[in-house]
């Protein structure tokens, strides 16, 4: 039988002959990025907070499923710093992971929802995605020390002995020793601000 699967996610096989489910997004540090330089700003300067919303569908967008969607700055007004329009734009991004892992959780065996969310790649290294995540997600953050989390995945798929699992080769190898970040009340009014948005916008 066929796999139907969501609109962006797809199940990739492993080296078991298990399959590990992703979830695709378009928008998330380019968009940043390219916000930023607009801006003229570095990726760390944001504001505090901010009452902007900033919808980050440069190209489309593949979870959540808007492949027509653009970008849109919503709520501006002449005191909006560009600071608050790039804090923002992070927050947009983050809740369009965290939409992502939502899909997972649905079309997958399940994630504990005590689980760390685990931040690898260059945008894990930069405070601001650190705390947008811990703030959107209301999870604890993880950022491992390691700098090719894929590359050692591969490796503890390779190196299986026996009955050995990956995962337990991971362990072993002690692959997310690194940062913990404490779970934070999650950011509710941020949350909803941006889905009234996106409905508004979706067509």
């Amino acid at each position: 039988m066929p796999l139907v699967a969501p609109p962006g996610w797809w199940p990739a096989a492993d080296a078991t002959g298990r399959f590990l489910p992703l979830s695709a997004t378009l928008n998330c540090t380019l968009a940043v990025d390219r916000m930023a330089t607009w801006l003229g700003l570095e990726r760390e300067e944001v504001s505090e907070c901010t009452h902007v919303v900033v919808l980050p569908f440069f190209d489309g967008e593949r979870t959540p499923n808007l492949p027509n969607a653009a970008a849109s700055i919503l709520g501006s007004r002449h005191t909006t710093e560009p600071g608050e329009i790039l804090l923002d734009l992070y927050q947009g991004a983050v809740l369009g992971l965290l939409d992502a892992l939502d899909v997972i959780d649905r079309c997958s065996s399940g994630i504990r929802p005590d689980a760390p969310l685990v931040l690898v790649g260059g945008g894990s290294k930069g405070e601001t995605w650190r705390q947008v995540v811990q703030a959107m997600s209301g999870r604890t953050v993880q950022i491992p020390e390691a700098e090719v989390l894929v590359a050692l995945g591969a490796a503890a798929q390779a190196a299986m002995l026996g009955e050995e699992r990956p995962e337990e080769v991971a362990r072993r190898w002690n692959t997310r020793q690194g940062t913990i970040l404490a779970s934070v009340p999650r950011d509710e009014e941020t949350r909803d601000r941006i889905s009234r948005a996106r409905e508004l916008t979706a067509e």
